[in-house]
């Protein structure tokens, strides 16, 4: 029974974590020393790093195939991870099982217009959205937009990742193999600060198609659904080949940044039933195979909820689905492998009664950085421990069992710290 997981952050501590629980041997495969590599329940495989070199990592794959006496479930949990095992699924489902959907619809969801116009002409309820190349067609009534990085594999996420591959390399006394070149480092430092941007009318998108000119092809406008990251709401499921397998809904309580944020805080949650049959017409219409979270935001106005993305693999609080009844890590995988008889199931305990949590970073966020930007957002450490001390609580850095991810996260976290006090303001990092 072996299992790999590449791209090895929090989502793929979690798959790590319970795969290796119920006795697969799971292989972390990663650029760099991410913090799912440093749990006991992994042996870790430096590797190349498909943003930059993806044929590399392809070939790297068909290298160690042999070393395996069975064929190993291959789970990405990273958007540029999954689009390349998408691109070559044919030729590594020859040593694997992919859990992975095909090559075009990974594209389509990962591309933000193409995805955009997709799912209007489906019926579903998305924003509208326009290409940096057509701010002149977007009419009056579509005010507020945001404009957001159109592509999610693209240059924004390549920037990201050679960030965190140059810290985390620097922490663990090894060098960085992330390089960008000039023509790619140009761009990332023009859009290096934009991850959204809110646009209240006409005049301002004026100004932002005047300040990002050289860079709008790398935009996608889009009507804004108003709210914090507190109205995201997630409906997480396996399917095979477009059969539904397994399904969660949740919440998300708190990211940060507070408006448009990394989970740091889900819980639990229900949530209205057009909004799980719209996900089981999509993934029938895409023939959906593999991990996935769907996710809406909840209009905090009109109460009206819109589909924002689908991310084609585990998301960062996949952590939470064991709990619920509904593991989604071991669902996929043991249909996948084989080894066990997968029906359908779905998430059924009461709303808010299981809670997942990045303690280390949430608490720091509460008790200071939110201070620092959205005060209301702020707590006491009692408030904090309230908010989170739920029947059920999933801390996704903390384990009895998986101690070094937590002094892992704990380092993260100090750094973290330490870097936004010298600077005097809170830190995004």
């Amino acid at each position: 029974m072996t299992a790999i997981v590449f791209n090895c952050a929090y989502n793929g501590l979690s798959i790590i974590q319970e795969l290796g629980r119920r006795g697969v041997d799971v292989h972390a495969l990663d650029s760099f020393r991410n913090i799912g590599t440093t749990s006991k329940y992994a042996t870790y495989h430096s590797c190349p790093n498909p943003t930059t070199d993806e044929e590399g990592f392809i070939e790297f794959l068909l290298e160690i195939a042999p070393e395996f006496d069975d064929t190993p479930v291959l789970i990405p949990t990273n958007d540029h991870w999954a689009a390349a095992v998408a691109r070559h699924r044919d030729r590594l489902a020859k040593h694997y099982h992919p859990c992975v959907a095909d090559a075009q619809t990974v594209d389509l969801l990962l591309n933000k217009d193409a995805f955009g116009e997709w799912a209007l002409e489906q019926g579903h309820p998305v924003p509208r959205s326009w290409a940096g190349s057509e701010v002149g067609e977007i009419p009056d009534d579509a005010f507020p937009v945001a404009a957001k990085p159109s592509d999610a594999t693209g240059v924004p996420d390549m920037m990201f990742d050679s960030k965190i591959a140059l810290l985390y390399n620097k922490l663990f006394g090894s060098e960085s193999e992330e390089e960008l070149t000039e023509t790619e480092r140009d761009v990332v430092e023009a859009l290096s600060e934009i991850r959204l941007e809110v646009l209240e009318s006409r005049a301002e998108l004026d100004r932002f198609v005047t300040e990002y000119d050289d860079v709008l092809e790398h935009f996608v406008i889009q009507e804004y659904v108003r709210g914090m990251s507190d109205q995201m709401y997630t409906v997480g499921v396996y399917a095979n080949e477009g059969t539904i397998k397994g399904l969660f809904t949740g919440r998300k309580v708190r990211g940060y940044p507070p408006d448009v944020g990394d989970c740091k805080v889900g819980q639990a949650q229900s949530v209205p039933d057009h909004l799980i049959n719209s996900v089981e017409s999509m993934c029938d219409e895409l023939g959906y195979h593999g991990i996935a979270e769907f996710e809406f935001k909840r209009d905090a106005e009109t109460g009206e909820y819109y589909l924002i993305e689908i991310n084609p693999r585990s998301w960062s609080w996949i952590g939470i689905t064991p709990a619920c009844g509904v593991s989604l890590p071991w669902m996929s995988y043991a249909d996948l492998a084989g080894v066990e008889q997968i029906e359908f199931a779905k998430s059924s305990v009461a709303d808010g009664s299981v809670t997942w949590a990045k303690v280390f970073e949430d608490a720091l966020n509460c008790l200071y950085f939110y201070h620092q930007s959205h005060k209301e957002w702020a707590m006491d450490p009692k408030s904090w421990w309230n908010s989170v001390n739920t029947d059920k609580l999933v801390i996704s850095e903390l384990s009895r069992d998986d101690p070094f991810p937590a002094c892992y996260a704990l380092l993260l976290v100090v750094r973290r710290l330490l870097i936004a006090m010298k600077q005097g303001v809170g830190s995004r990092l």
